[in-house]
Parts: structure tokens; C-alpha cells; sequence
């Protein structure tokens, strides 16, 4: 057998010689890249990885070429072992969307032929929804997860299960998942996703607070005219001092007044006085300022009064004055 060497590669084939110059064409076909690999494969040029691991892997969900990715092993040589537990995984989504279920408003539950499958794809329809995807994998904590993926409203959506073959039950694992499997409306509580939005040019950042994050130029071309501020004006407090010193002279003319005047007696007689009712309440004003005056004058000398007689009438108490009353009873002893 003679052996052979690549000089050089054309248009998708290989230019090969011989020991003796002469040279050969070898197209890359399929037929070629599949013998390339099996010779790859059997040479051990890869790490060699037991079945079990290689089927672990693909049952959590990933695929021969993400299995390959991770562990550097060939990719044939993975997929000798992927085809059973892909089965697998595809049987556990037929048999979960076969779980009968009782939907309210039923009579009679044990006639029902209503699956999940069937309820799911009914809600869906109502929704308008659009590129239905099922999957599943095997989580090593919580067992089978069931998997439904769904565009409705240009939006997309995940609805996750986890399902347990031996009892033929699903749980809801997350919003969505929750919300397609209880009764009533749909489309308006499906919570649609956050897509992040690229700023536009010139537009306010919104992610700041102080006063750069608003755009002064869409004000207005013309700046509003400044008013100037308003000095506080002083409350002139002459007018009211002006006020009080009236009152005071008053108060001081009225006492002048009540120095001058008499007091009035009246003569007690042997009838009761007939009493007089006013429509004004009574009051009795204090007047501070004339009690101390009264304090501070000098007390006359107290005359001595005669005795009354015995045969002599008694006199009653003299009635006081409206002046006395508003500006309090003058003693007996009051020089003034």
C-alpha cells in the first residue's frame, strides 16, 4: 500500500501526492467526515466518559452537543447514548399531558375525559397564544419538571410543572404555571416580562433624580420674566399705640370724674324698693390700676361719728351707682 500526502485543499477537496509525484484529487464528503470521526472515536483522542454520566446529563435537559461542550468528549461518541434518554423524556411529556383532571362546572367527574393536555391547550386557544413548546427533564432534588413555552401578545412566556409519574399529580412551580392551571380569565393576569429598552439619543436619564435628568430647552425658546421678589412690610404699630393711650386718658377721665362726684344716698324707707329688671347682664369690672392708687393714697383721719339713737330710724345701705359698678365700689374712706 502506498501512502499518501496532502499538498494542499481546492474547492472543498483535498489535493494529495504520491512518493512517485503524482498527484490526486479526494473530495470531503459526508461519507469521509463520518469515517474521520469513527477513526477519532476508536483512537481515544477525547476523554472517555461512562454511559451512566453521559445519560445523566441528558436527562437534566441538556443536549449531546452541550454534553460535548462541557466535557470535552466527542460528540459521536455521545450520541450513541442520547437516543434512549430523549425517549424517555418525551414519554414523560405525553404521559403528563394525559393526567385527567376535573375542571368546574362538571357533574359527573368520573365520565370526564378532560386531560391536562386538553385543558391547557383549550386556555391557550383563548389566548390567542402561538409557537406552543412542551419539555421535560429530570431535576436530581425535585424530580420531573414538565415544561410549557408560549408567545402570546408578542410576549414570551415559561409555565413550569413538576410531575411525579407514580402518582399522576402536577404542581405549578411558578406564575404562569399557576395561573393556566386555575379557572377564569387568563389573558388579563399573566404578567408580561420586562424586556430592557435601549435609551434613546437625547432623551432625560430616567435612573436619575436631581435636576440634570429633566431637558431645560423644551421649556420654551422665550425664558418666563422674573418678578422680583416682594419686601415684607413692617406693620406700623403707631396706630395702635395711638389707640390705647385713648383708652388710658378715658380710663383716667372717668376716675377724675368719679373723684368729683357725690356719692348718692338714698333714705331707708319701710318698704321694700320695687326691683327693676334691666336687659343687660350684670357685671362687676375690676380696675386694677385704681386699686392701687387706693393703696398708695394717704388714709384721712377717721372722724368720729356719733352715736346713734335709739328712737332714730335706721337707714338702709345706699344703693350703688352704674358708674360704681363698672368701675368698682369707692369706699367710704376715699378722700376723693
Amino acid at each position: 500500500m502506498e501512502d499518501l500526502r496532502v499538498i494542499e485543499v481546492q474547492d472543498g477537496a483535498l489535493i494529495v501526492s504520491s512518493n512517485d509525484g503524482t498527484r490526486y484529487r479526494l473530495a470531503v464528503d459526508s461519507v469521509l467526515q463520518s469515517r474521520l470521526r469513527q477513526s477519532r472515536a476508536l483512537s481515544g483522542t477525547g476523554p472517555k466518559l461512562a454511559p451512566r454520566e453521559i445519560q445523566a446529563h441528558i436527562r437534566a435537559g441538556m443536549s449531546a452537543q452541550d454534553v460535548a461542550n462541557l466535557t470535552g468528549a466527542d460528540l459521536e461518541y455521545i450520541e450513541r447514548f442520547e437516543g434512549p434518554v430523549v425517549a424517555e423524556r418525551e414519554f414523560v411529556v405525553k404521559s403528563a399531558l394525559a393526567v385527567p383532571v376535573h375542571v368546574a362546572g362538571e357533574t359527573d367527574s368520573l365520565t370526564s375525559t378532560r386531560t391536562f393536555g386538553s385543558a391547557i391547550r383549550e386556555r391557550l386557544a383563548d389566548m390567542n397564544a402561538a409557537d406552543e413548546r412542551w419539555a421535560s427533564w429530570k431535576d436530581p432534588e425535585s424530580g420531573w419538571i414538565v415544561k410549557l413555552s408560549f408567545s402570546a401578545n408578542t410576549i414570551d412566556h415559561d409555565a413550569r410543572w413538576q410531575y411525579d409519574p407514580k402518582r399522576q399529580s402536577l404542581s405549578p412551580l411558578n406564575n404562569e404555571a399557576k395561573t393556566l392551571s386555575q379557572q377564569g380569565e387568563v389573558s388579563g393576569a399573566l404578567i408580561p416580562r420586562l424586556r430592557a429598552v435601549t435609551p434613546t439619543e437625547g432623551a432625560p436619564d430616567a435612573a436619575r433624580f436631581d435636576s440634570g435628568a429633566f431637558d431645560i430647552d423644551d421649556l420654551g425658546d422665550e425664558p418666563a420674566p422674573i418678578r422680583p421678589a416682594e419686601l415684607p412690610v413692617m406693620r406700623d404699630r403707631s396706630a395702635d399705640a395711638g389707640v390705647g393711650n385713648q383708652t388710658a386718658d378715658l380710663l383716667d377721665a372717668l376716675r377724675r370724674r368719679r373723684g368729683e362726684r357725690e356719692p348718692a344716698n338714698f333714705d331707708a324707707e319701710e318698704e321694700e324698693p320695687v326691683p327693676t329688671t334691666s336687659t343687660e347682664p350684670s357685671m362687676r369690672l375690676l380696675d386694677p390700676p385704681a386699686a392701687e392708687e387706693r393703696h398708695d393714697a394717704p388714709a384721712p383721719p377717721q372722724a368720729t361719728a356719733p352715736q346713734p339713737t335709739a328712737k332714730s330710724r335706721r337707714r338702709r345701705v345706699a344703693m350703688p351707682s352704674w358708674d360704681d359698678i363698672v368701675f368698682g365700689t369707692k369706699p367710704d374712706d376715699d378722700p376723693a
